[in-house]
């Protein structure tokens, strides 16, 4: 069974292991890690860049869950071989910063009666789509992106933890004194991780309201 690090350690950038499975099909050669620490994409939030033995490789996540690399022409391993992987930890910190960001966005905006319904945390292109909630739903008029920036904002330097749980087959993420969300993504381990939060846009159509926004994280 692969261990899929990723899940629990959104901070670990770079592993040695071996080979948990190597194939070929129709997009080319790919290799299953033993321990696995790239992400691939998926619940919104972009696949890592990734790397094995300083060989660009892409990531994919296959229909039985297993996450594969596709390997360059000509790259072969052999099954027992140890080998190193690692990704970018730059770009890593910033779609964990994102995701967090967006789950933030969807617990604050409850307060005025909006659900989100769906995310999206790539870079440059952040974005939550929320529904009406049945009550005290504050119309789209009457919302102000610079109060939401700011309430978003106050959350954020509360420094509040983030975890991740696991209950069977079901993964949650939970910010402190919010509620756990179903997640697949990376996550900041604390809500202080996140810096340069902000609201690009808020626009609603055909009674969905999608907020754009901008989030990065911290230097480490």
């Amino acid at each position: 069974m692969q261990n899929n690090i990723y899940l629990t350690n959104t901070y670990q950038y770079e592993i040695e292991t071996t080979l948990l499975e190597q194939g070929k099909d129709d997009e080319g050669c790919w290799i299953a890690l033993k321990d696995n620490i790239f992400h691939p994409q998926g619940g919104g939030q972009p696949t890592d860049t990734a790397w094995v033995n300083n060989k660009s490789v892409r990531i994919k996540k296959q229909s039985s869950g297993l996450v594969i690399a596709y390997l360059p022409n000509g790259v072969t391993f052999s099954p027992s071989e140890k080998v190193t992987a690692s990704i970018d930890g730059e770009k890593r910190q910033r779609y964990a910063a994102l995701h967090t960001a967006g789950h933030l966005l969807n617990w604050e905006l409850r307060r005025f009666g909006w659900m989100a319904q769906k995310g999206h945390h790539f870079p440059d292109e952040s974005r939550v789509e929320f529904c009406m909630m049945e009550t005290n739903v504050t119309p789209f008029e009457q919302l102000d992106s610079q109060q939401i920036e700011d309430i978003v904002n106050q959350s954020i330097n509360s420094g509040r933890k983030v975890e991740i749980k696991q209950n069977g087959t079901l993964r949650t993420s939970y910010i402190d004194q919010t509620e756990e969300m179903p997640c697949g993504g990376t996550h900041v381990s604390s809500l202080n991780c996140i810096e340069h939060f902000s609201i690009k846009s808020m626009k609603l159509k055909k009674g969905i309201l999608r907020i754009s926004y901008d989030a990065q994280h911290i230097a480490i």
